[in-house]
């Protein structure tokens, strides 16, 4: 049993430690203390201290009143705990008992009256057995026969009354005047059967009588232990600042060869006289914890509030208190080995700027206001710092945030150093500092401005990295067609990469159309299919004459087609794709059922075995906005590519009439599109197509020539005069492009 109960505390503590909330905490926490710890140190003095329980070797005098405020809260604490408890009634308890007296009575009345009028059963054992099926009055059975028939008999009910009486007008009255909780429960019943004993009640009717207490009298009162404690804290408060124990002015706090206790301890540390060698100031310490937790705590309380996604993405908290730790540790390295220039070098636009990349441009702002106030704490509150980190770091998130060029990023950093220049020339000419100091001030923030955003470059592709998260730079690296598995796509299935081309301009323009991740759906339509490539000839748009599937079963047809998502999968993670990337893969088809195969079995003589769900894709669903537009370009490109006549009324219908089976098969139910969106991406595919598939002039036939050969021929068998003439229809013909004619352009070519 121990062993059990161990083994489930176990599995309570993995499933804890694996569970998404606990980690973002824990790491949240780890980050406050070490940028708590790191701005602490370097802000605080060192002091001295004693140890508690060490032996003062000093006679230490209060320089000044100071409360003893260990001692004031113990003596406080020792008060309340001889304060009375906080009772509360419970509600209805009185009622259920007087109600549940009532109750008692009237029933055993009612057997009573069974009893009496029975005839089918012979002795009183049982017909009591019969008529108290549910056993409610099993005390009956601890009577003597002379009082139980005394009791049944019509004209002995009198005793019984009596006793009905007592507990119904007497007893139970006078308990709802008092506070019945569980542990005087005994004490009352006992009261009451000495008022039953009073009563001139038959003591045989004993057992009746405590039965019907020992059921009836229920506590009516309870502690709150929520009012209790909240009494006592008040009174606690109240006593310290009413009551505390003060040590005056020149009075001995300790004596030599005192233990130092830990009230005692506790005031030299509030008064920073403490003896010891180089520590530092942890009083200072708690209040730079606090303050900085404070900072957390609104921090994560707005990312909570208005960045939703972002607060409840492990990663991308992880990669928030990363890029904090990151640009923290730079901080206290300046400010370790460079401190008279680290007002203006802690390089605090790290984080802003790798955050903005990564998350959007609200999280990056908090984090910057973070780690501002953070910073000023380290460097003393130095005006200057404060307003140069503010508007920097807000400008700096602004220009990042969904940057695609890494020279926009680095066109940022000259521009944040000279904002940052203009922000300190500024507050030195406010301060009126010598023409010298504004200019050195000025470079060393310039120089602040270009070596932040130096050092987010070159961390960006490490984040990416670790915390599987994709930025547009990133992106558009995965968009370049000399991608590796682009070029095997290109080359191993050549129909599915043409394919992917289209789908990705499908979804890239619905995409933004709804306010999505355009890039992330075109990178995303490139590579949807990339499963098709361990497989390729078992799909149509790569087949070049034999079909494969008309050699297999429709199941095995079914599991070689849903295979590529997987296929797909195991390739993009041999490949390093981002998970998000693999995600779209993997849900691209949610799990639609593969209806061509389907309808085929079903022609078989064995229908009634037929499963549908063997003939879907895995899933899931889609679970963002770009995937599932990436499934409905997907579909909607390969249905109108087979249109047989491509005109816009019949291209439009076809659309939404996917789209609309694609919601009625609940494939759209996990991602947040609403209809309106919905609207908009049938919309943005029909403009896409009809772009596409266009309508084109058709070229009028060369009459009675059957080729350009023939009429290449006919130039050189006609006489003289009319050889210019045929000569320039020739060349009328040699302009049309190969994809348009209807005659061998290449073979006149060559015969020319």
């Amino acid at each position: 049993m121990a062993k059990r109960i161990k083994k489930k505390r176990e599995i309570k503590f993995i499933r804890l430690l694996k569970s998404n909330s606990f980690q973002r905490m824990l790491v949240v926490v780890i980050t406050w203390l070490i940028l708590s710890t790191l701005v602490a140190y370097e802000a605080a003095p060192v002091k001295y201290k004693l140890e508690v329980g060490d032996i003062s070797q000093y006679d230490i005098q209060a320089p000044r009143d100071i409360e003893n405020s260990i001692r004031t809260r113990q003596n406080a604490e020792e008060k309340a705990s001889k304060m009375p408890p906080v009772v509360i009634d419970i509600e209805n308890a009185n009622s259920d008992m007087l109600n549940g007296a009532y109750e008692y009575f009237e029933g055993l009345e009612q057997l009573i009256t069974d009893i009496n009028n029975d005839t089918e059963y012979q002795t009183l054992n049982e017909k009591i057995q019969a008529y108290d099926e549910q056993g409610e009055y099993d005390v009956l059975f601890d009577l003597d026969e002379p009082t139980l028939t005394l009791m049944l008999d019509e004209q002995g009910g009198g005793s019984l009354q009596i006793l009905k009486s007592t507990v119904i007008k007497s007893i139970i009255p006078e308990l709802t005047k008092k506070n019945l909780m569980e542990d005087n429960i005994a004490i009352e019943i006992a009261r009451g059967l000495e008022t039953i004993e009073k009563g001139h009640v038959s003591y045989d009717l004993k057992p009746v009588a405590v039965d019907v207490l020992q059921k009836v009298i229920k506590p009516n009162s309870r502690i709150d232990e929520e009012a209790t404690n909240a009494q006592r804290d008040l009174y606690i408060e109240n006593y310290i600042k009413e009551n505390p124990v003060i040590i005056y002015k020149d009075e001995r706090i300790i004596s030599k060869d005192d233990v130092v206790t830990e009230d005692k301890y506790a005031v030299l540390k509030e008064i920073n006289y403490i003896d010891s060698e180089g520590k530092p100031d942890y009083l200072l310490y708690i209040a730079v914890y606090i303050i900085i937790l404070l900072l957390f705590i609104s921090t994560f309380l707005y990312l909570k509030n208005f960045q939703s996604k972002v607060y409840y993405d492990r990663n991308s908290i992880f990669l928030i208190c990363v890029s904090i730790l990151i640009t923290s540790l730079f901080a206290w390295v300046i400010r370790e080995f460079i401190p008279d220039l680290s007002y203006f070098i802690i390089p605090v636009f790290i984080a802003p700027v790798l955050v903005a990349i990564f998350l959007g441009i609200e999280a990056a702002i908090t984090i910057n206001i973070l780690l501002t106030f953070s910073f000023s704490l380290m460097v003393g509150g130095n005006f200057e710092f404060m307003i140069m980190s503010i508007l920097g770091g807000s400008f700096a998130a602004f220009f990042t945030a969904n940057a695609t060029q890494r020279r926009k990023i680095s066109l940022t950093g000259f521009a944040l150093g000279c904002l940052n220049a203009l922000v300190i020339i500024m507050v030195g000419l406010i301060e009126k500092k010598s023409l010298e100091n504004i200019l050195n001030d000025g470079g060393l923030a310039f120089i602040n401005g270009l070596l932040s955003i130096i050092l987010a470059i070159g961390l960006l592709p490490f984040l990416e990295t670790t915390f599987n998260v994709v930025t547009p730079l990133k992106l558009l690296e995965l968009a370049d067609p000399n991608h590796p598995l682009l070029k095997r796509l290109l080359m191993e299935a050549p129909g599915t990469y043409h394919h992917s081309l289209m789908v990705g301009n499908l979804a890239e323009v619905a995409t933004r159309e709804i306010g999505g991740n355009a890039l992330l759906a075109r990178v995303g339509a490139y590579f949807h299919d990339v499963g098709k490539l361990k497989r390729p000839y078992f799909f149509k748009e790569n087949q070049l004459s034999d079909n494969p599937h008309d050699k297999l079963t429709p199941n095995l047809s079914t599991l070689v087609i849903t295979s590529h998502t997987k296929d797909g999968e195991e390739l993009a993670a041999k490949y390093h794709l981002p998970k998000i990337i693999r995600d779209i893969i993997t849900q691209h088809h949610g799990n639609t059922l593969v209806a061509y195969f389907y309808h085929k079995a079903t022609q078989t003589d064995k229908t009634e075995e037929l499963k549908e769900e063997n003939f879907r894709y895995e899933g899931p669903v889609p679970l963002s906005r770009e995937a599932a537009v990436v499934m409905l370009a997907d579909s909607v490109e390969a249905a109108v590519r087979s249109m047989p006549e491509k005109t816009p009324g019949k291209t439009e219908g076809l659309v939404r009439k996917i789209i609309k089976d694609k919601l009625d098969d609940e494939q759209l139910s996990r991602c947040d599109l609403t209809l309106k969106d919905l609207s908009i991406i049938a919309d943005s595919f029909v403009q896409v197509l009809s772009g596409v598939y266009h309508e084109r002039p058709e070229y009028p036939e060369l009459e009675k020539k059957k080729s350009l050969s023939e009429l290449d021929n006919s130039i050189y068998n006609t006489p003289k005069e009319n050889k210019i003439h045929r000569r320039d229809e020739a060349n009328e013909v040699n302009n049309i492009q190969p994809s348009e004619s209807t005659g061998d352009i290449k073979g006149y070519t060559e015969t020319n």
